[in-house]
């Protein structure tokens, strides 16, 4: 039986953080799917799995570690912007304002009074409370 699988799963791409995530949603989803009875994500269900196991099953080894790599710098991008936040937050010394223009962040002293925050990036000016 398990000459048997490994012969199955030789050449085949296997598993991976984006194929174990994958099966996490899909287990997310199933419980989910006990509470409330929805043919659409009892499909969306099988939808994920599905997608689980042809990337499990693939021969296309370069596309599916391309897959993965482009999901991994996903999670870095969401973990750096997080901390950032925190660091942010934790921040009592000053105070922090998003540019309406070009979305950039901009810190100033805090108990400065009113002050016009010029922004580094497209040069808008915001009138703030420091």
């Amino acid at each position: 039986m398990k000459k048997w699988l490994q012969n199955i799963m030789a050449g085949r791409y296997g598993s991976d953080e984006l194929g174990f995530t994958l099966l996490l949603i899909y287990l997310g989803i199933c419980i989910f799917g006990i509470f409330c009875d929805l043919p659409l994500v009892q499909l969306l269900g099988l939808a994920i799995i599905l997608w689980a196991f042809f990337r499990i099953l693939s021969r296309n080894i370069p596309a599916r570690q391309a897959e993965n790599a482009a999901y991994r710098r996903f999670l870095s991008k969401c973990s750096a912007a997080r901390q950032a936040r925190r660091s942010r937050r934790q921040d009592r010394e000053h105070r922090y304002y998003r540019c309406r223009g070009c979305g950039a962040i901009m810190r100033v002293p805090r108990g400065a009074g009113k002050i016009e925050i010029t922004c580094p990036k497209c040069g808008r000016k915001i009138t703030k409370k420091a």
